[in-house]
């Protein structure tokens, strides 16, 4: 059985935004849960782990995919590692230069398995890896990339209760969809009239919404899915000076690290929904910072 433990994360006001946005500016610190420096993925993966385990057979081979540096693959890998699990990270992007840089020196150092494929790839590659272990007689588990699964939504949807009150709002970054389907979840399961909107990191505004869709009810209201595809910066692990700019000002405010992948563009998304009064003066928001910090040890700036 997995037997690790998920503490809720610290959530405290930002002083200085508050008074400079002219909102109640509260951040949750998922960057800051006590496990494999993992923020989200470490709350989604462990409940799909945890889920797995409920016969009591613990997994013995662990497969996921994602980027080249995917904060999810490192989660996975340093997991596996605690576990005694084989793990297998199947990857697409460039195989790094580097071994001792960003995500790929834990994959490395956990005694991950790396497959470097085209995206087209990735599927076929997750079979073969897992009919070889299961020809073999052990027990495996399939992650998908980013935990988007409905354990990683329950996973969100039990955090919201750690809030002690239902905020206006809750801005955070947005990427598979899981994180934005589990906090959609847990307002609707709690009552509050709380607005969840999601910064897409990557995504663009349709297919960002279907994924988030079908991870929730056929009865979600839909039109309480807010999808917000304006701050990509380009895409996935793409940013700009502005960008690097503003997270700068961001810190030396605040002392908050953020990253150019995931809650950099989330937090510049908030501030330009405050600045425009789609979020009016005087709310309260919390910011909720889902992690992703080792892409910047990884990055070309």
């Amino acid at each position: 059985m997995i037997s690790t433990s998920i503490y809720a994360s610290p959530l405290y006001r930002l002083e200085k935004l508050s008074r400079r946005w002219g909102v109640d500016l509260w951040i949750k610190r998922d960057d800051l849960i006590p496990l494999w420096l993992g923020g989200n993925k470490v709350r989604k993966n462990v409940a799909i782990l945890d889920a797995a385990s409920k016969g009591g057979r613990k997994p013995e081979v662990l497969i996921t995919n994602g980027g080249a540096e995917s904060n999810h693959a490192r989660v996975v890998a340093l997991m596996g590692a605690q576990l005694g699990c084989e793990v297998h990270l199947v990857l697409h992007g460039d195989k790094p230069a580097l071994s001792t840089r960003g995500n790929s020196f834990f994959y490395r150092s956990a005694g991950a398995a790396t497959h470097y494929v085209d995206s087209e790839q990735i599927g076929p590659t997750i079979v073969r890896l897992e009919r070889a272990s299961l020809q073999d007689g052990r027990s495996v588990v399939v992650i998908p990339g980013g935990g988007h699964a409905v354990e990683g939504v329950e996973a969100y949807s039990n955090a919201v209760a750690e809030l002690p009150t239902a905020p206006d709002y809750i801005v955070h970054a947005s990427g598979t969809g899981g994180t934005q389907a589990g906090l959609l979840a847990g307002v609707e399961k709690l009552g509050w009239s709380t607005s969840v909107t999601g910064i897409s990191v990557a995504r663009a505004g349709q297919r960002g919404r279907e994924e988030i869709i079908k991870l929730l009810p056929c009865s979600f209201p839909l039109d309480k899915i807010h999808f917000r595809d304006g701050y990509r910066f380009g895409g996935y692990e793409r940013h700009s000076p502005e960008l690097v700019s503003f997270i700068q000002s961001v810190i030396r405010d605040e002392g908050i690290p953020l990253d150019l992948t995931y809650t950099g563009k989330a937090m510049f998304g908030l501030r330009d929904l405050v600045r425009s009064g789609e979020i009016p003066p005087g709310s309260m928001v919390v910011f909720w910072h889902t992690g992703g910090l080792l892409n910047l040890t990884s990055m070309n700036l």
